[in-house]
């Protein structure tokens, strides 16, 4: 019977010493983007050595590993060696660099990413720029319709090094050199009705393997529309809300505009309408939000001639009706507080302004007309900061609550705090050994939660578990509930080619202005309790942070692509000091620190 039980302990023991070698990023024959350097991380059994193409790399006593070498264009293997005591193991791990190679061998000349390559409106007198990309070294036209060709010029090369928020990416040299723009220019006359083809045309410098020069052609079919200026092409927003840009697929300009606004259409580019918002102010939507009316419609103009000011449920309303429903845009200004609003294609009239309410949160409601087609009204807040704002509307009457600081007397007690632990069907990022953030950010979340009701504060938890949650409706329930504060909890990772050892640590998120008060105490707090390094105090477009009613901000505790932060992630100890820092910075902000 001994001999029995000592036989199945020695294959017990041959059975565990056996070397797992488990890569969780890239994963296998993943397109990688194109870089000369990027990271790999993953696990492999306690105690072992690895070498990943001839160079040592650190495991964490966890087995956690990570590691930023080079790499080269096209098809690459990571060669992966483990050993411990006097096992070993080898795995190939093979990943693409960049884009697909393709299999025809002149169509590297051909034109590339082209611009504009989908349905555009253009006007007389427009200016149109049409690019392309190719091989540097060589000669780019375009012709339109059955116009001579129009040249091209070749732009200056983009800088090796590309600095994004995380970090620098540099890429392949080979690869810089080759990838130029194309650009050219037309001018849309008087008596162009519209582009039906339209063809970009390169030729290649001297190719040895053809022994010639390669010209190639890309033609693209009825795209451009020239429209005429009058009558005005008018489209009414549907759906949800809105969101103009500042070009096509760039930076928010307008936050939130409701359905039913009325807006004149000067341009197309990129599925995006180009609106006239103001004599020389325009704005881009997705066109799929706009429903075009029948040719002639009049776009209605608003006009404002008595503003109110009453009192709401914890704050202050000032309402307006403009007459119609028009694109507003509200400013912040922080020394001193104020709020400034700016209606566009509304003109002011305003000869009352009547306060059924004059409480300490407002000193003085102004109006101006900056501009033609711009009605601005200013709001001279009479705190010592803003603390939160709402816009609506109710028909053509514009609506800004701003609300009141809670009265917590300096304390937490009564504050109403929603914590959002970030993501839950989507599991985020994943750590070296398998850790998912969305698990993570609830078991930091769920102490934070302990800690503030222990200081007497109510408490909203998006999701408590693994329940799905959508991301737009994690500040609606904020905003259901009536909370004071919303925090959302996340733990961070990296994009391909930026090196994880220089770029890592904590970090927090703010949009409004309001709300980087609140940033800036957690972030100091967070920063003495996690000791980890410092990875910014950021202004973040996020959807969280979009919240105007209350002060909000995302926490990025740690880096979990780190093998050691990772591992951090896990304990009690590490998840209790991310939640104190996030509460210390809470109180320093409550407090007015």
């Amino acid at each position: 019977m001994k001999k029995l039980i000592l036989f199945v302990l020695i294959l017990f023991s041959s059975a565990q010493a056996k070397l797992d070698i488990h890569v969780v990023y890239p994963r296998s024959n993943q397109q990688v983007a194109l870089v000369d350097s990027t990271f790999i991380f993953g696990n492999v059994s306690p105690g072992a050595k690895l070498v990943i193409n001839g160079i040592s790399v650190p495991v964490y006593k966890d087995g956690g590993w990570l590691v930023f070498l080079d790499v080269s264009p096209g098809p690459f293997v990571f060669h992966i060696i483990a050993r411990k005591d006097k096992d070993s193991t080898l795995l190939d791990w093979p990943v693409n660099i960049g884009p697909p190679e393709t299999t025809m061998p002149m169509a590297k000349y051909m034109p590339r990413a082209p611009h504009p390559s989908t349905k555009s409106i253009y006007f007389v007198g427009d200016t149109l720029e049409f690019s392309f990309k190719a091989m540097a070294g060589g000669v780019g036209t375009f012709h339109l319709d059955d116009c001579e060709p129009i040249p091209m010029y070749q732009s200056l090369s983009a800088e090796q090094n590309s600095q994004s928020v995380f970090g620098s990416v540099s890429a392949p040299n080979q690869v810089q050199k080759r990838d130029q723009n194309y650009i050219g220019y037309y001018r849309i006359a008087e008596g162009d009705t519209g582009i039906h083809s339209l063809c970009y045309s390169y030729t290649s410098p001297f190719d040895s393997v053809a022994d010639s020069t390669i010209i190639q052609n890309l033609c693209i079919d009825s795209i451009i529309t020239v429209m005429p200026e009058f009558p005005p092409l008018i489209g009414v927003f549907s759906g949800q809300s809105q969101i103009i840009r500042t070009a096509p697929g760039m930076g928010y300009k307008l936050l939130y505009q409701p359905p039913g606004i009325f807006v004149k259409i000067i341009g197309m580019r990129d599925t995006f309408y180009k609106l006239a918002l103001a004599p020389g102010v325009s704005g881009y939507v997705n066109a799929d939000s706009v429903q075009l009316l029948p040719q002639g419609t009049a776009i209605p103009e608003g006009s404002v001639s008595y503003v109110q000011v009453d009192k709401a449920e914890g704050g202050i309303a000032i309402s307006a009706n403009l007459g119609v429903k028009a694109l507003y845009e509200i400013e912040e200004n922080l020394d001193p507080p104020e709020l400034n609003i700016d209606f566009f294609g509304v003109t002011g009239s305003v000869d009352w302004i009547r306060y059924n309410t004059k409480g300490p949160l407002i000193k003085i409601v102004k109006w101006s007309q900056p501009q033609d087609q711009v009605f601005r009204l200013s709001v001279e807040i009479g705190r010592d900061r803003i603390w939160g704002y709402k816009p609506s509307y109710d028909g053509n009457k514009f609506i800004l609550k701003i609300n009141e600081e809670p009265k917590t007397k300096g304390g937490l007690k009564g504050l109403k705090v929603t914590i959002d632990p970030g993501h839950s069907k989507d599991p985020g990022a994943i750590g070296p050994t398998g850790l998912h953030e969305e698990d993570a950010n609830l078991w930091i979340a769920q102490r934070l939660r302990t800690m503030l009701e222990n200081k007497g504060a109510k408490v909203l938890m998006t999701r408590t578990g693994h329940e799905d949650v959508s991301l737009y409706d994690r500040p609606l329930k904020a905003e259901k509930w009536g909370a004071d504060i919303l925090v959302s909890i996340h733990n961070n990772a990296l994009p391909d080619g930026i090196n994880p050892f220089y770029n890592n640590g904590t970090s927090v998120y703010y949009y409004f202005p309001h709300s980087m008060a609140l940033a800036e105490a957690v972030h100091k707090r967070m920063l003495v309790s996690t000791g980890l390094v410092d990875h910014g105090l950021y202004y973040g477009n996020l959807v969280l942070t979009r919240y105007s009613s209350v002060p909000s901000i995302l926490v990025e505790c740690a880096f979990m692509i780190l093998p050691d932060q990772e591992a951090k992630l896990k304990t009690a100890k590490f998840q209790k000091a991310c939640a104190q820092g996030i509460l210390n910075g809470i109180k320093d902000f409550v407090a007015g620190k």
